[in-house]
C-alpha cells in the first residue's frame, strides 16, 4: 500500500493516480510491480495449482488386513450401493434372466470383496442378504409370492444384522479386535 502525499489516502501499490484527488503517484520500481492484487492473484493461482496436483496424485488404498475408519466407510458405501442396485432390479416391470444374473453378479462381487477381519461378519451378512434378494426375484418370476415374502423377511433380518455389525465397528474403529 502507498499513501497519497496530498490527501493522505491509502491506495494499492499498482495504482498510478489517487482515487480521491487524482494526484499522480511517484514511480518506485521496487514497489509498483508488486501490487496487493497481483500478490493475492499469484497466491491464489499457486494454491489452485497445488490443489490440482495433490488431487491428481492417487491416494494409497487402505490395507485390507487392518481395521480402520477408511475400510469401514468404504465397506459401508459398497454395501449401500449394493442395496440400491438390488432394489433397482426389483423395480423393473418384468424380471428376466438378465436381472437375475445382475443380482448373482452382485453377490459374487460381494463374496470376492477383500475386507479386514473385523468386517468379516458384516460381509457375511451382506452376502446372505444378496443371496436372499436373488431368491426373492427368482420366486417372483415363478409367481411364488409366499416364498418370496418369506425370503423378504430373511433378507430384512440379514440387512439388520449387517447394520448391527457396522454399528459395532463404527463404535470401536480403528482398534477393533
Amino acid at each position: 500500500m502507498k499513501r497519497c502525499e496530498v490527501c493522505n489516502k491509502l491506495a494499492d501499490n499498482g495504482t498510478k493516480y489517487c482515487q480521491k484527488c487524482g494526484t499522480a503517484f511517484k514511480y518506485d520500481p521496487k514497489v509498483t510491480p508488486f501490487s496487493e492484487t497481483r500478490i493475492i492473484l499469484g497466491v491464489l493461482i499457486l494454491a489452485i495449482v497445488g490443489l490440482v496436483i495433490s488431487n491428481a496424485i492417487p491416494q494409497p488404498l487402505p490395507d485390507p488386513t487392518q481395521c480402520s475408519r477408511t475400510s469401514y466407510r468404504r465397506f459401508r458405501n459398497i454395501a449401500n450401493d449394493y442395496y440400491r442396485e438390488s432394489k433397482n432390479v426389483l423395480r423393473a416391470e418384468m424380471i428376466m434372466t438378465r436381472e437375475l444374473s445382475e443380482l448373482r453378479i452382485l453377490k459374487n462381487e460381494a463374496e470376492a470383496l477383500p475386507v479386514p477381519a473385523c468386517l468379516e461378519p458384516a460381509k457375511t451378512a451382506l452376502v446372505e442378504y444378496l443371496d436372499d434378494f436373488y431368491y426373492i426375484a427368482l420366486f417372483s418370476v415363478w409367481g411364488s409370492f409366499r416364498a418370496s415374502g418369506a425370503k423378504m423377511e430373511s433378507a430384512a433380518g440379514h440387512w439388520e444384522s449387517l447394520n448391527a455389525h457396522l454399528d459395532l465397528i463404527d463404535a470401536c474403529a480403528p482398534n477393533c479386535p
